[in-house]
């Protein structure tokens, strides 16, 4: 998918450096995200936009950020990755992470109802968690938040087998010792057989879900508002929003943590009331990185 070119007269020279009384009447900024935070640039900085991502090529180069270069209008245009460009993963990569957390906690627990089932058999002291918030699985579930509504919806099925799996313990256990031990093994087995296929399915859709949803995008910049001079991969676009002058917040409790690319790039601190604040880029600083 692409988007036609944006052309809107910039509010200021793109030459003239970046002050906080350039944004006076306001500013018109294309919005997007990395990761959870979500950053704005200038509208007459956007050329357009695309999800092609066929046709990047490779270059022998280590510069910071640069994933390659692609072919558009005619010109070789470098791509910069937005995320590593900053010194962080992008979404994409989070969500790999995060498929590899839930293969691995998706073998704890079927692990944990093996170490359960030689317990009753074999006598060996059973110890793994008991509580379902205290196992790695649940202590990560607990704090986990995304701005994904779909993925917090999948995972919220994960809680009533987890706590199902994980009440089994002291029971099955308490009833070895009350000489029922058939009666707990048949437990155990019905449990493995419906209550732990159905989080295993809860994990697979999970998984599937954050494999579907990483589509990233090139966000073409442009320096003369006609020909691309640097496309930036990025996770998601969110919108155009018109900020007002009174939106603009000071930087300089930010601009003293900020370093490295960052510093440069991240201008300004844009507070809206009906979505997520968000961070200004400087076009002509970005152009100056792509460039150097």
């Amino acid at each position: 998918m692409t988007m036609t070119a944006m052309q809107t007269e910039p509010l200021q020279s793109s030459t003239q450096p970046v002050l906080s009384n350039q944004y006076s009447n306001g500013l018109r900024a294309f919005t997007f995200w990395i990761s959870n935070t979500l950053y704005a640039i200038d509208i007459a900085r956007v050329l357009t936009i695309s999800q092609d991502m066929s046709n990047i090529q490779s270059l022998p180069s280590q510069a910071k950020g640069l994933v390659g270069m692609v072919e558009f209008q005619g010109n070789a245009v470098p791509v910069l990755d937005f995320a590593n460009l900053l010194g962080f993963s992008s979404g994409v990569e989070k969500n790999a992470q995060l498929i590899q957390l839930l293969n691995d906690r998706e073998k704890d627990h079927i692990e944990w109802v093996s170490a359960l089932e030689d317990s009753l058999l074999n006598d060996v002291p059973f110890i793994k968690a008991k509580d379902p918030h205290k196992c790695a699985f649940g202590q990560w579930y607990d704090t986990f938040k995304s701005r994904d509504e779909t993925l917090m919806e999948v995972l919220a099925e994960f809680d009533q087998p987890h706590k199902q799996i994980h009440a089994m313990a002291d029971k099955l256990l308490d009833m070895k010792k009350d000489g029922e031990l058939e009666h707990a093994l048949r437990i155990l087995r019905s449990e493995r057989n419906v209550t732990l296929k159905r989080l295993m399915k809860r994990f697979e859709q999970a998984r599937t879900h954050l494999k579907e949803s990483s589509r990233q995008v090139l966000l073409y910049v442009t320096e003369d508002g006609t020909s691309p001079t640097v496309a930036l991969r990025i996770d998601d676009i969110n919108d155009v929003v018109d900020f007002k002058p009174e939106q603009f917040k000071p930087m300089d409790q930010i601009n003293s943590i900020l370093n490295g690319e960052a510093a440069e790039l991240i201008v300004a601190y844009l507070k809206q009331t009906d979505q997520a604040d968000c961070l200004l880029i400087d076009a002509t600083n970005l152009i100056k990185l792509a460039q150097s």
